[in-house]
């Protein structure tokens, strides 16, 4: 089984990256945004807690979203690849994916794509798409930027570990789609065969 992470900000097209892969691979999409909206669609337990720290603009803590994808993996045991999109967050996270591997045989993380871009232009973007999605969370700009500062606080330096060094990609996040997915395509393939 191959496990691909989506790393970085708010905004830079892990989800639109994650759906071509899905398409082209037939691999599974776990996105922990996507399965927290639905949770809060849904008005479960899991879905008003993790509300009141999305709708802030700041990280659902990591207990919360390592049970959530936890139980998610053990789900897809006969996939052939699973995308991680918007996971690991944090050092404990990745920490916890790695235990969860580990436990059920299922490898290890193959490849880390980076994405990088510029902050103006994230703004941009997450505006845009709060007015299509009317995500609360990308609606409002004091909102938006809360999440850009908790993203470079917290997250953006997870995989400075020297262990890590030959499995980060660095993707211009500012490229267009194709650009992006035809990069993205040919080093999944070099992993594949």
């Amino acid at each position: 089984m191959i496990h691909i992470i989506l790393f970085g900000p708010p905004g830079c097209g892990k989800g639109t990256q994650a759906k071509i892969i899905l398409n082209k691979f037939g691999f599974i999409h776990l996105s922990t945004g996507m399965i927290f909206r639905d949770h809060i669609t849904k008005k479960t337990n899991l879905g008003k807690l993790a509300s009141c720290y999305i709708n802030k603009g700041i990280l659902v803590p990591d207990g919360i979203t390592t049970n959530m994808l936890n139980m998610e993996i053990q789900k897809h045991f006969k996939a052939k690849g699973i995308i991680y999109d918007g996971y690991p967050r944090t050092k404990n996270q990745i920490y916890s994916l790695e235990e969860v591997l580990k436990k059920f045989c299922l490898g290890r993380i193959d490849v880390i794509f980076d994405f990088f871009i510029q902050k103006n232009l994230i703004i941009n973007r997450l505006l845009k798409r709060g007015k299509i999605s009317h995500r609360d969370d990308d609606t409002d700009i004091i909102t938006v930027q809360r999440r850009i500062k908790e993203y470079h606080k917290k997250t953006s330096l997870i995989w400075e570990n020297y262990k890590w060094k030959n499995s980060i990609i660095k993707l211009n996040a500012s490229l267009s789609v194709e650009k992006i997915s035809i990069f993205i395509e040919k080093k999944i393939l070099n992993l594949l065969y």
